[in-house]
């Protein structure tokens, strides 16, 4: 059954408002006609089995409402150096499959890509729409919430849960420092940019309250190291095999 995302706004018990461009979707590339069925998720945690109709213009009819459980039970908040290229489009991805529930775009002393406050703004609309689309693929029911970018003085005030800081420079793994703390159903983990982190950055995330761990003798990529982090959390104490 075809599956779209919806914003909740744009939902009633009743019916579910299509915009133009929705429609185009389902009729001109899905090839779906009137009476045909669509799961809509509201981003939220909630579906919709909604049948397709045209009586002055083409809208969904809600047939029923769902809430599946399909979240894990970890709250992850991702806070990504930002990454140059398309490799923070490909974390972002990546990330909300692996089930994040909040991605923080982080500027840091070796952060490369220089951001401007309007192209920035750009920027974070994408994210938002990949974050989306992913959301949809992987069938999931809540879209993770990409924030605007942070400096590291703003992100330490906003950090809850456990919190983490994968950082190369660490022996202990992250698999042994998770054996020695209580689990947590949130969970803050950070990841450097291509350049890492500074050692004065370190020091400022541990008076924080942050943990400091690495991934084993070998270095990986920034990106690399995001997903990697990521399945050893779900599988330790989210949904993940």
């Amino acid at each position: 059954m075809a599956r779209i995302y919806i914003p909740k706004e744009r939902i009633t018990p009743e019916e579910i408002a299509l915009k133009p461009r929705e429609i185009r979707y389902l009729i001109k590339v899905l090839r779906l006609g009137e009476g045909d069925e669509v799961t809509v998720f509201d981003g939220e945690g909630r579906e919709y089995r909604a049948r397709l109709l045209e009586e002055g213009g083409f809208y969904l009819q809600v047939e029923e409402e769902m809430e599946p459980q399909r979240e894990s039970p970890l709250s992850i908040t991702l806070a990504q150096g930002v990454l140059k290229g398309e490799k923070m489009k490909w974390v972002i991805q990546k990330a909300t499959e692996l089930g994040v529930r909040r991605i923080v775009p982080l500027f840091l002393a070796r952060s490369v890509p220089v951001w401007e406050e309007e192209r920035g703004k750009e920027k974070i609309s994408k994210w938002q729409l990949i974050a989306q689309e992913a959301a949809k693929q992987s069938n999931r029911t809540v879209v993770p919430e990409v924030t605007g970018a942070m400096s590291l003085e703003k992100f330490l005030t906003e950090a809850q849960g456990l919190k983490i800081l994968l950082w190369e420079e660490e022996r202990r793994g992250l698999r042994e420092l998770l054996k020695d703390i209580s689990p947590s159903p949130e969970v803050t983990l950070v990841i450097g940019p291509e350049g890492g982190f500074t050692e004065e950055e370190v020091i400022l995330f541990q008076q924080e309250g942050f943990l400091v761990a690495g991934l084993g003798k070998r270095i990986l990529r920034a990106e690399t190291a995001a997903l990697a982090a990521l399945a050893i959390l779900q599988h330790l104490y989210g949904d993940l095999g």
